[in-house]
């Protein structure tokens, strides 16, 4: 077999290209190059901005389904390759999304699959493969795309950043993960690594509360993440908060000043 088709596990850690190498730090640099150029093209540019993150919708698509059809005709289909991982189902929601948008579903792809295909792309978990690799390329590209998608859509308009929306989004990603949790536990995989945390990210650092303890480990990201990506709308809210709360306390000084 080629082995740049070959999916076999690599034993060795020196056969992969190895998390925070010179060759994925290079990676990260180009993607983020990327990220950042198209977004401001898409600022400018609306029309050409949703055009763009539909073919990057059809293409993430096409390459899921491309690599799929190449592992079955390989014979490495199995169990721990159906498609129950949060970004591989993204890649489904980003092709309905772009051929019938809606508010829920675009705020899902903004706070849950862009910066989840963001922080696989910073903690790959295909390190073990060559850079040069087919699963490695196809992953780089395909966690590219995820991120491009609705980063392209929110620069056109499309998806609206909506604090509002993100409980429904919550709701949203558990009808999803639920049914992931039973798969795992009757077929032993790690879907949504909702099994065990992978060895070299921050999940591993609470692999000591055992399971479900170690998902206490996704709180402190998520909530990070989403401080960064709804900061312009929490800040307002902030402010309208502690205006009321003057409010309040100017109307009480006010009372109790007046004579009984």
């Amino acid at each position: 077999m080629n082995k740049f088709f070959d999916y076999s596990a690599n034993t060795s850690f020196e056969a992969g290209f190895g998390r925070f190498s010179v060759g994925h730090m290079l990676c990260l640099l180009a993607a983020a190059v990327l990220f950042i150029t198209s977004f401001l093209l898409g600022r400018s540019k609306p029309a050409l901005s949703r055009t763009m993150a539909r073919v990057a919708a059809y293409t993430a698509l096409g390459l899921e389904l491309g690599r799929a059809a190449l592992m079955l005709s390989l014979g490495v289909y199995g169990r721990g390759s159906l498609p129950l991982h949060l970004c591989t189902l993204s890649v489904y929601l980003c092709s309905i999304y772009a051929l019938r948008p809606g508010p829920l579903l675009g705020q899902f792809l903004y706070a849950f699959t862009m910066p989840g295909a963001a922080f696989a792309l910073v903690f790959p978990d295909w390190a073990d493969y060559p850079l040069l690799h087919f699963v490695s390329l196809s992953s780089f590209g395909l966690h590219i795309l995820l991120v491009l998608c609705p980063l392209l859509f929110l620069a056109c308009g499309d998806i609206r950043r909506d604090i509002r929306l993100l409980p429904g989004s919550i709701v949203l990603m558990l009808i999803l993960a639920v049914p992931v949790l039973a798969v795992n536990r009757l077929l032993g995989t790690n879907y949504m690594f909702l099994s065990w945390p992978p060895s070299g990210t921050p999940l591993d650092l609470f692999a000591h509360l055992g399971r479900p303890g170690y998902w206490l480990g996704f709180v402190p990201p998520i909530l990070g993440v989403w401080l960064l990506l709804y900061c312009s709308q929490l800040l307002p809210l902030q402010k309208k908060f502690r205006k009321s709360s003057l409010s309040k306390e100017k109307t009480g000084t006010k009372k109790r000043q007046n004579p009984s």
